[in-house]
């Protein structure tokens, strides 16, 4: 080996070094105690990486993905809730309901053209995004009205079958409700994005419970959304930047990674039944997760 390849495998030995020596002191810095807030997640709101290692039928994953949902912008016009089955406005993605064009103008967007006039969708959706902050709220106001939504629907439901038992579908649309009420109490997550800012030392002071909001780095873009004639401005999430916590090894055997849903149904013979358990979830001062402790069995 010649003096010049010396050099350069020590040159890339000590660019690896700076490189983990920087990273280590990033995750040190997030780190200080205390930490911005401290959540106790469960696999409601946690679930597994997807891997494309699932479909070789091995569970690869060692991080979880945040699951949170939004208030969705979306109304539903009491003339349809009669045909609809499996109408939430509390979904995992779309517009979102309080970040309309007035919170979108104070996010800094050019909301000055109308969503009524002709092409403001290719206008809206060639605008750039633009990085914010987030708000998570955990088993909130927002939870319970969503909560409180999928019990209305279920007296709907059931009014609409007392008043009329003959109407063809009644039963199955009261099905769906109760279905949509179980999973709404017992299975769907609880965290929820409730706002945005520029600036975190505002969001923090109007959300100071620290157990129940945390701030996290975003993005947003502007989203046009049509209704026959009519249309609106509204914001959607398009990343959540620490939506993927790496689980410790220490930590694997305590937190069972279930398999997605594509594959169980490729195969049946691989599912694996959901294990409740929760986890102590900080987010430091660089708004990083990290785990702080895990325990088996439901809160």
């Amino acid at each position: 080996m010649n003096r010049s390849h010396v050099w350069l495998i020590a040159a890339g030995a000590l660019v690896l070094a700076l490189t983990n020596a920087v990273v280590l002191l990033g995750v040190a810095s997030n780190r200080r105690q205390p930490p911005d807030s401290l959540l106790t997640l469960t696999e409601r709101e946690l679930g597994p990486q997807w891997s494309w290692m699932w479909r070789e039928g091995e569970n690869s994953g060692s991080s979880l993905r945040l699951q949170y949902r939004v208030e969705s912008g979306r109304t539903l016009r009491s003339a349809e809730i009669d045909e609809e089955e499996t109408f939430s406005s509390y979904s995992n993605f779309g517009p979102i309901a309080w970040l309309d064009r007035d919170k979108l103008a104070t996010l800094g967007f050019n909301v000055s053209r109308s969503p009524t006039l002709t092409y403001s969708d290719t206008h809206y959706h060639r605008m750039l995004g633009r990085d914010v902050f987030l708000v998570l709220e955990l088993d909130g106001p927002v939870r319970a009205r969503a909560l409180q939504a999928a019990r209305d629907l279920v007296a709907h439901r059931e009014r609409e079958i007392a008043g009329n038992p003959e109407r063809q579908g009644s039963a199955q649309r009261l099905q769906s409700a109760q279905q949509t009420l179980q999973r709404e109490e017992h299975e769907a997550s609880r965290l929820f994005i409730v706002d945005a800012g520029l600036d975190q030392t505002p969001l923090r002071q109007r959300y100071a419970d620290r157990n129940h909001y945390a701030i996290v780095h975003g993005h947003i873009r502007p989203y046009v959304m049509r209704d026959g004639t009519s249309a609106k401005l509204y914001g959607a999430v398009t990343a959540v930047r620490c939506e993927s916590i790496n689980v410790p090894l220490q930590f694997l055997a305590t937190v069972p990674l279930d398999r997605p849903a594509n594959v169980i149904a490729m195969d049946p013979a691989r599912a694996e039944k959901k294990h409740p358990f929760n986890l102590q979830v900080a987010f430091g001062s660089h708004l990083e997760p990290w785990i702080v402790s895990v325990h088996a069995g439901p809160t």
